[in-house]
């Protein structure tokens, strides 16, 4: 059998079908691609020997050369384990099994020269080794040996079934000896020179067989150079790709609504981040292509004044604005927050939530159809099928991390018709209508008779198609320009006619035949079935159906509909390592600064002997008119973790500031909307001076009047959830507090959380501390951190490599967009395999 990388994995010699088996399940290694791929987590020096006179009580791993001189089983407590006597010519040590007894017995042979390897222990006044890695002397000698040993990444049931480290290791060479160490090369050869980066097929040798550390870094060096640079490569032409194919509406004026608003009724002057990044919106927005770009800036530094101005460029050039936000808390405060604007300015804002009456739904809707709504502002509402805008040009979504990206694409599809599209569905039936007039005349006059005699076939097909799933939207007796259409796929371009009993002629086929033509040449795809066929053979006709759909291109993002503008928001500042590798294909503008006259939050840790001296602080605070949020992590009380709830920490607030001096709002997630509002509205009306509640106010409540955030338990939140809650007070003029209450008992991680947070008000430091405690990967959550799932390279420790990446892939593609001068070749064809694997370790060996 010829042996390529994709052989399966059953077929290396060593392996066979069972090892196979645990193989792909326990690590993914399907093929001999993936075993290439599974890179060592460490390294161990196996370049010294030790006699046993020799070792050390440090607990290390170690290497010895001796014979086994005997066996013999110990009872325990529970079970037994098995101990070999291991001798060399300077003394005996023991080698200890507390699983696998019965094989080691069998296969071990006595009085055999062994390298044994593995951490040794002082116990009962000798050295022994649990578990060793066990070697015939003259093996161990014939071996591909490295100075280097790797380790290699393993599960307890590998281990349990005899696949140890040693295992790995001796597959891993075969699988050199099989493939003769040949691997294509997938950097050009400039990259490789300039870099001076090693071969592809000394990497992969040195990464799993290094001679020496030297050898080793640069294997590593040029992996993970080789990881991030194709990760960069693919993020940067996805983003040409939309910039040049994604056409948008060129907002090519800024009018009076803009400018009236920036002269009369601008409540403060705008930072000049603030001006830089409205300038780089208005770039994108006057383009022809669609924007896409996601605006971060930390808690309280204007984004949301900087995406009521972009929503103003839209009216100006005629068109709507709509702003989806996570939760009906925070989009009742932007709605809040905008509607006094949208007054002085004649704008007409609707807000529309889960919780929006019926009857105010159907208004919404209506006004937002024929364009009297101008600005939309709601929750996941937005997505509905009922919500159709007459003419959506800019899509803003806030905390997007929070959204799926299924969820969030809903938004692109609500875009108008595109004009182009309208104008050659004309010109094409004028031309065919003055061609010939006869035919087309016949072709008007069977429509109007289809749409009479809607059949039984039509209806049966329909209830198909309407739910049998095929993960796509299907309309019935839909208008595509001026003719009817049985059912269309807009989202695929694919129109399905049902031709009934009453079209025989040859004219009435030709007139079928011509209106084929023209919905061709509009963009369509028409596929044809006779009643016979739907009622014989309703599956195969669905099967056809399904097959053509996947093998058309979708349409223009929802067929005739051109794409809003997209503006992305978040609060919570990402480190630049994290934004490069997950939004590469995003333009990016940062908001840096806070607006002016804004007194930094004055953060402090307390512990909870503390208490007394801070109810006493909030008094004082309270009594000068100021409000207090108490946050806890629970609702209810866990038995497994000793944090305050919720409801304790009420009564017990209540108890010392008892009414009716003092009045309380309590707030969390279980509560009713209408419950939750009542109490939230009491709070900012000044009805209440304190608002005990859960992280439910993390984002969207905006209460200048409050002070002082205390945070119970704060050992409990993660960095960005302290940040986000601290941005809650620091919102009016006078200064505020921020208290991090804890017990003593603090991880090293929580003390420097704590540490991070009394330092700094900077979101974005704070984000790259986070970065580090925590992993890419939690940062994200599961949705964004695919592309961070890396096989060798580390974001957060390879920083540099990542810039380098970027810095030649965008160098590459303003040289060369297309990959196709000669000497990038191998990147192009590397390139290509991307659409083929999710992995990119599976193209890149």
């Amino acid at each position: 059998m010829s042996v390529n990388l994709q052989t399966p994995i059953d077929y290396l010699k060593g392996v066979g079908p069972n090892r196979g088996d645990l193989l792909r399940k326990e690590l993914g290694i399907y093929t001999y691609q993936d075993l290439i791929n599974l890179f060592p987590n460490r390294y161990i020096d196996r370049t010294q020997y030790y006699k046993i006179n020799q070792l050390q009580r440090n607990n290390a791993d170690v290497q010895v050369i001796g014979k086994i001189i005997g066996f013999k089983e110990v009872t325990q407590k529970r079970g037994k384990r098995l101990v070999a006597n291991f001798q060399d010519e300077t003394g005996t040590m023991e080698l200890v099994w507390f699983r696998g007894q019965k094989w080691i017995r069998e296969n071990l042979k006595l009085n055999k020269p062994y390298v044994a390897f593995g951490k040794t222990n002082w116990f009962n006044g000798k050295f022994n080794m649990a578990h060793p890695d066990l070697e015939l002397l003259e093996e161990h000698k014939k071996n591909l040996r490295s100075g280097m040993q790797a380790i290699y990444p393993s599960t307890e049931k590998l281990s349990n079934k005899g696949i140890n480290n040693r295992v790995i290791s001796k597959i891993m060479q075969q699988l050199f000896i099989e493939t003769k160490g040949i691997f294509v090369e997938t950097l050009s050869d400039n990259l490789l020179s300039e870099l001076k980066l090693i071969s592809k097929r000394e990497a992969l040798f040195n990464v799993h067989f290094p001679k020496n550390q030297v050898l080793l870094s640069k294997a590593q060096y040029r992996l993970k150079f080789e990881e991030l640079f194709y990760i960069q490569l693919q993020l940067i032409i996805k983003n040409l790709i939309h910039k040049s194919k994604i056409k948008g509406f060129p907002f090519e004026k800024v009018g009076n609504y803009f400018n009236s608003f920036f002269k009369n009724h601008l409540p403060f002057e705008l930072t000049n981040a603030q001006k830089r990044v409205l300038k780089e919106i208005r770039a994108d927005l006057g383009s022809n292509a669609q924007m896409n770009r996601l605006l971060q800036g930390d808690v309280g530094s204007g984004k949301t004044i900087v995406a009521f101005m972009s929503m103003l460029i839209a009216l100006d050039n005629g068109f709507q604005s709509c702003l989806m936000a996570p939760t009906e808390i925070l989009s009742v405060q932007h709605y809040n927050g905008l509607y006094d604007l949208c007054n002085l300015l004649n704008i007409r804002i609707k807000l529309l939530t889960g919780s929006t009456k019926t009857s105010e739904r159907k208004k919404i809707h209506e006004s937002l159809e024929n364009g009297d709504l101008q600005i939309l502002i709601g929750t996941h509402a937005l997505l509905e099928d009922k919500v159709k805008f007459k003419n959506l040009g800019l899509a803003i979504i806030d905390e997007q991390h929070r959204f799926g990206v299924a969820q969030r694409s809903k938004l692109w599809k609500k875009g108008p018709p595109q004009s182009s599209h309208k104008k050659d569905a004309k010109a094409i039936r004028k031309k065919y209508m003055t061609a010939r007039p006869s035919t087309y005349k016949l072709l008007i006059e069977l429509q109007v008779e289809n749409k009479k005699n809607s059949t039984q076939v039509e209806s049966i097909l329909w209830e198909c198609l309407r739910n049998k799933k095929l993960d796509f939207k299907f309309r019935r007796q839909y208008i595509i320009d001026e003719l009817i259409v049985d059912f269309v796929c807009l989202e695929k371009n694919l129109i399905i006619e049902v031709d009934g009993d009453y079209h025989n002629t040859i004219e009435q086929k030709e007139a079928d035949d011509l209106r084929t033509q023209i919905l061709n040449e509009i963009g369509f795809k028409v596929i044809r079935f006779t009643n016979e066929q739907v009622i014989g053979d309703i599956d195969n006709v669905l099967n056809y159906i399904v097959k053509t759909l996947k093998s058309l291109p979708s349409g223009e993002i929802g067929g005739a509909s051109t794409p809003p503008h997209i503006l992305v928001m978040t609060a919570t500042p990402i480190p630049r390592t994290l934004a490069m590798s997950v939004y590469g294909d995003l333009d990016i503008s940062i908001i840096d600064e806070l607006p002016p006259g804004r007194k930094p939050v004055k953060t402090v840790h307390r512990y909870d002997k503390n208490r007394l001296n801070v109810f006493r602080f909030i008094r004082d605070e309270i009594d000068k008119g100021r409000q207090i949020y108490i946050v806890y992590p629970l609702i209810k009380e866990s038995s497994a973790m000793d944090y305050k709830d919720l409801m304790d920490g009420y009564e017990s607030i209540s108890r010392d500031f008892p009414m009716p001096k003092y009045q309380i709002s309590i707030v969390h997630g279980k509560m009713k909307p209408a419950d939750k509002d009542f109490e939230m509205q009491r709070f900012i009306k000044g009805e209440t001076q304190i608002m005990v509640a859960t992280t439910v106010i993390e984002v969207g409540v905006n209460v200048p009047n409050a002070s002082i955030m205390i945070i119970e338990s704060a050992e409990r939140f993660g960095l960005s959830q302290l940040h986000q809650l601290r941005g809650r007070v620091g919102r009016g003029v006078e200064q505020s507090y921020c208290i991090l209450m804890t017990s003593h008992k603090l991880t090293n991680d929580s003390k420097t959380r704590l540490e991070t947070m009394v330092k700094t008000n900077d979101g974005f430091e704070i984000a790259e501390v986070d970065l580090r405690l925590r992993g890419p990967g939690d940062i994200m959550g599961t949705q964004q951190s695919g592309v961070l799932s890396l096989k060798i390279a580390d974001i957060i420790k390879d920083n540099n490599i990542l810039q380098s990446a970027r810095f030649y892939a965008k160098k590459t593609l303003l040289n060369d967009p297309a990959l196709s001068k000669p000497e990038h070749s191998v990147l192009l064809e590397t390139y290509k395999q991307l659409g083929k694997y999710k992995n990119i370790w599976n193209y890149i060996s």
